[in-house]
């Protein structure tokens, strides 16, 4: 078990370089507690569980048989389609279902950044980290409607 503190930015303006690695991931679970299955290319198969925690979230991780994560992926779950590039510590999510939302997440180190309940403190330990493609975005770190969770949509038939 691991505890996950992270902070969360939507894009608003700015294209990011293409590239990255293609991922998709479904739920099995949503709401307080989440628990999902990921194929990411390159990176084989996960389940994760995440769950609550004052200030983060509690986080399992375990890999799974990529075939047995596909098998779950064709089911009618809630899932979410998207890239994911690296760079320097971001992860910048530009996803393809549901489409047209880019997200950057900086996941802190135990210790580290600012208290994640003070978002003008959130705000200026992200720009020291604002890639140079990013004209705008803002906060969401607080916002549920743009978890992963929350923006997972079954896929049209």
């Amino acid at each position: 078990m691991s505890i996950e503190r992270e902070i969360r930015f939507l894009v608003t303006d700015g294209t990011p370089p293409r590239g990255g690695a293609r991922m998709q991931q479904a739920y099995l679970l949503r709401g307080h507690v989440t628990a999902r299955v990921r194929v990411a290319e390159g990176m084989g198969a996960r389940m994760t569980v995440k769950a609550p925690r004052g200030d983060g979230r509690y986080e399992w991780e375990w890999r799974v048989p990529e075939s047995v994560a596909r098998v779950l992926l064709r089911l009618p779950l809630p899932c979410v389609r998207k890239t994911r590039r690296r760079e320097g510590r971001l992860d910048v999510d530009c996803l393809e279902w549901p489409p047209g939302i880019v997200l950057i997440e900086l996941e802190l180190d135990a210790g580290e950044g600012p208290d994640l309940r003070d978002a003008a403190a959130r705000g200026a330990f992200m720009e020291a980290h604002r890639p140079e493609w990013v004209r705008a975005w803002h906060d969401v770190t607080d916002d549920p409607d743009y978890t992963n969770a929350r923006l997972a949509r079954r896929l049209p038939l």
